[in-house]
């Protein structure tokens, strides 16, 4: 029988400067954002010239949870995207949680900016 998987995304344009934003995420890490802090496990940021990309994945109620916020310059500002995934039969009980926990979790993080 094939393991469910529930996924998500949301992005938003903002007219933060991206390279403010980025200097923010690297000086405390994506754990010093209260919105972002209920997404645990944060690997080490991805630094690229052009993106900033951070990854989590952690376990919860017995299914898989990861994902990625990806951070890009925009002319107006910066464009945020994050994508996400639920793995596991348990997704279904955690789906409500996981949607109440994601939602609007963009802009309340430009909000901490």
């Amino acid at each position: 029988m094939a393991t469910p998987v529930f996924s998500f995304n949301a992005e938003i344009l903002t007219d933060a400067p991206f390279e403010h934003i980025r200097e923010r995420v690297l000086a405390v890490g994506p754990e010093g954002f209260t919105s972002l802090r209920a997404l645990t496990n944060w690997d080490v940021p991805e630094v690229f010239h052009d993106r900033l990309v951070l990854h989590w994945f952690r376990r919860v109620g017995g299914a898989k949870e990861s994902g990625e916020l990806t951070l890009r310059p925009d002319p107006k500002g910066a464009h945020l995207h994050l994508e996400g995934r639920l793995e596991g039969w348990a997704g279904f009980l955690l789906l409500g949680m996981l949607r109440w926990r994601t939602d609007r979790l963009l802009d309340r993080f430009v909000e901490e900016l």
